[in-house]
C-alpha cells in the first residue's frame, strides 16, 4: 500500500538502531521456536533408543527462546515510542506550519486526535510488518516441518488453509475502514470538548452546562457504534476460526499417531510434529495480524490527509536588502463559497504607514494576512522587496515581517519569554525598549514578580493583553510590520502614545484600522469595499470620496446640510 511504504522508510529511518536490534530479537525468536520441536524430538527418540540425548542443545534453544521474546518485547516497545516521537514531531512541524487555510482545514480537537491517536497507531507499522513476516515465516516453516515429517500429516493441515483464506479475505480493508471511521468520529468528539473548553465562561453565564454536555457527548453514540462493528467483525473471524482450528488440530494429531502405530512416523517425530503443528497455526494468527494492519492503514490514511494539505511554504529565495516595499498583484481569495478580495493590486512604498479600512468582514485582515505572507491568495502574488512571497526563504520572511494581533497569545513560561519570543534571541535591553514603545511597561511593573511572572499566574485586560502582544512584535525591527486591530482594546490616549512611538520606527507599517485617528495619521489608507479597492490615498484627500467619511460615522463631505470640519492633528496626516 502507497501509504505505510512511504512511511515504512521514515520510521525505519527515525529508529534504525532499535529496529535492527528488534529484527535480529525476532528472527532469533522465531528461529529457537523452529528448532524447539526437532531438538525435543530428537532428544525423545534417544532416550527411548538408549542413544546420545542433545541436552546441552536442547537447554540451548530454550535459553535463546526465552531471551529472544523477552527481547522483542522490550524492543518492540522501544521502536514504537520512537518511532511515535518522530512523527508527532514531524507532524507538529506540518500543523505550526500550516497557513490559515491549512489551520481551518481541520478542526482542532480533530487534529489534536490525529496527532495523539492516529500517530501510536501508525508508529506500529514497523514492528507489525516485522513480526507479521517472521510469523509467517515460521508458520510456513510449521508446514513445510509437517511434511517433512509426514506428508500426509502435513496434507491434513494444508486442508483447512483454503478455509482460513475464505475467513479474512476482505478483512485488511474492512479494519482499515473501521479505524479510520472510529478516529474520525473520536476527533469529532475531542473537537466538541475543545470548543466547550474556549467557551467555558459563555455556558457557565448562559447556564447551560447540562445541554453543552449533552452536545459534548452526542458523538459517543457513533463512537460506540464503530467500535462495536470493529471488535464484531473480529469476534466473527475469531469463532469461525474456534470452530476450525481443534477440527484441524486433532485431524492432524490422529494422522501422525496414526503413522506411529505404523511405523511411519516416530515417537520423537510425533513429538515434534505436535510442536510445528503449533507453529503453523500461526496462519490462523494472520487474520489478527491482518486487522492490525488496518488499523495502522485507517491511522496512517489520516496522517497522509494531514500531510498532504495546509500550503506549508516551500520557498527558499533570499531576501535582498531593502526597506519593505511590497507589491500585491491580482490578488484574489475565496472562502467559504464567496469572494473575499477580487483582484487587489497595490503598491505601497517602503516605509510608509498604510492604513486598511473598510466595513466588517470586508476583507481587512484576510488582505493584511496575505501581504504578510500568513495566507496564500487564490491567485495573483505578493513581493516584498521585489522577492515574490512564495518564493521566499520561510526563515528569512518570518524575520522580514512582524505582526500584533488583536486577540494576541502569549507563548512561554513567564511574561519575559512570551514579549521576547522569537526564532532568534532577544536581549533584555531590546524587551525594556519594547515595552516602553508599547506602554506595556508601566502596569508589567506593578506585577508580583515583574517580568518573571509566570503566565498562568498572569491576569490582565483585553488592553494590556494587546500592549503585550504590541510589544512583542517591537522587539525585533521588521521591514514590514502589520497590526491587524492590535489596539482595538487600547484607550484613545495609549493609542495616541503607542502611534508616536511606532512613528519612529524604521520599515514599512501596515494597520488594519476601526478608528479615524489611526487613518488620519497614516501616511496612506487602503479602503476596501464588496472586496476590492475602493480608493488608496492619504486620508484627507479618501474624505472627498462618496462614502468614505460615512465609514467613520462623519456625514458626507457632498452632504450640504452637514458640512464636515477636519482641523490639524498631531502627528501626520490629519484626524477629525
Amino acid at each position: 500500500m502507497r501509504i505505510e511504504q512511504g512511511l515504512l522508510a521514515g520510521l525505519l529511518r527515525s529508529a534504525a538502531g532499535w529496529n535492527a536490534a528488534y529484527l535480529v530479537a525476532a528472527i532469533c525468536a522465531g528461529g529457537a521456536a523452529m528448532l524447539l520441536p526437532v531438538t525435543l524430538g530428537a532428544a525423545v527418540d534417544a532416550a527411548l533408543g538408549g542413544g546420545t540425548s542433545p541436552a546441552l542443545l536442547l537447554c540451548g534453544v530454550v535459553v535463546l527462546g526465552v531471551l529472544a521474546e523477552a527481547a522483542t518485547e522490550l524492543l518492540d516497545a522501544r521502536a514504537t515510542t520512537q518511532g511515535t516521537a518522530w512523527l508527532r514531531h514531524g507532524l507538529l512541524g506540518r500543523i505550526l506550519s500550516f497557513d490559515l487555510r491549512g489551520q481551518h482545514r481541520f478542526p482542532q480537537g480533530d487534529m489534536l486526535g490525529r496527532l495523539l491517536q492516529s500517530t501510536a497507531e501508525t508508529a506500529r507499522l514497523v514492528p507489525s510488518t516485522v513480526s507479521a513476516i517472521v510469523s509467517l515465516v515460521t508458520s510456513l516453516g510449521g508446514i513445510t516441518a509437517l511434511l517433512l515429517i509426514d506428508a500426509w500429516t502435513g496434507l491434513t493441515f494444508l486442508l483447512g488453509v483454503p478455509l482460513v483464506w475464505l475467513i479474512s479475505r476482505g478483512f485488511l480493508n474492512r479494519a482499515a475502514v473501521l479505524t479510520e471511521d472510529y478516529q474520525r468520529v473520536h476527533g469529532e468528539l475531542a473537537d466538541r470538548f475543545v470548543g466547550a473548553m474556549r467557551g467555558i465562561r459563555t455556558i457557565r453565564a448562559c447556564g447551560t452546562a447540562e445541554r453543552e454536555a449533552v452536545r459534548v457527548l452526542r458523538p459517543l453514540a457513533a463512537l460506540r457504534s464503530s467500535g462495536e462493528r470493529f471488535w464484531r467483525m473480529q469476534r466473527d473471524a475469531g469463532w469461525q476460526l474456534s470452530l476450525l482450528a481443534p477440527l484441524l488440530h486433532v485431524g492432524v494429531i490422529a494422522t501422525a499417531a496414526h503413522g506411529v502405530t505404523t511405523g511411519r512416523v516416530s515417537p520423537g517425530d510425533l513429538l515434534a510434529a505436535t510442536g510445528y503443528l503449533s507453529l503453523a497455526f500461526g496462519v490462523f494468527r494472520q487474520v489478527g495480524v491482518l486487522a492490525q494492519f488496518g488499523q495502522v492503514h485507517g491511522s496512517a490514511s489520516r496522517l497522509r490527509a494531514l500531510l498532504d494539505g495546509g500550503g506549508a511554504p516551500t520557498g527558499s529565495a533570499s531576501l535582498p536588502r531593502g526597506g519593505g516595499a511590497l507589491r500585491l498583484r491580482g490578488i484574489c481569495v475565496a472562502a467559504e463559497g464567496r469572494t473575499v478580495l477580487d483582484r487587489i493590486d497595490l503598491s505601497i512604498p517602503a516605509g510608509s504607514e498604510v492604513a486598511i479600512v473598510g466595513a466588517s468582514g470586508v476583507g481587512k485582515s484576510t488582505l493584511a494576512a496575505v501581504a504578510g505572507g500568513l495566507l496564500r491568495p487564490d491567485a495573483g502574488t505578493v513581493d516584498v522587496d521585489g522577492i515574490d512571497l512564495a518564493e521566499a526563504d520561510p526563515v528569512e520572511l518570518r524575520r522580514a515581517i512582524g505582526y500584533a494581533f488583536e486577540r494576541p497569545v502569549l507563548l512561554g513560561r513567564t511574561v519575559r519569554e512570551a514579549v521576547g519570543y522569537a526564532d532568534q534571541e532577544i536581549d533584555g535591553a531590546a524587551i525594556e525598549s519594547a515595552l516602553r514603545d508599547s506602554r506595556a511597561d508601566g502596569f508589567v511593573a506593578r506585577l508580583p514578580r515583574r517580568l518573571d511572572t509566570p503566565l498562568p499566574a498572569l491576569h490582565v485586560s483585553g488592553g494590556e493583553l494587546q500592549r503585550l502582544g504590541l510589544a512583542r512584535a517591537f522587539c525585533r525591527e521588521p521591514r514590514v510590520l502589520i497590526l491587524d486591530d492590535a489596539t482595538s482594546s487600547v484607550d484613545v490616549a495609549t493609542e495616541r502614545q503607542i502611534t508616536r512611538a511606532l512613528a519612529a520606527r524604521s520599515g514599512t507599517k501596515l494597520i488594519v484600522a476601526h478608528r479615524m485617528s489611526t487613518a488620519a495619521r497614516a501616511d496612506l489608507v487602503v479602503w476596501l469595499k464588496d472586496g476590492r479597492v475602493a480608493a488608496f490615498g492619504p486620508h484627507r484627500e479618501l474624505l472627498d470620496q462618496p462614502g468614505y467619511a460615512e465609514r467613520f460615522g462623519l456625514p458626507s463631505p457632498h452632504d450640504d446640510r452637514a458640512p464636515v470640519t477636519v482641523t490639524s492633528a498631531p502627528g501626520r496626516g490629519r484626524e477629525e
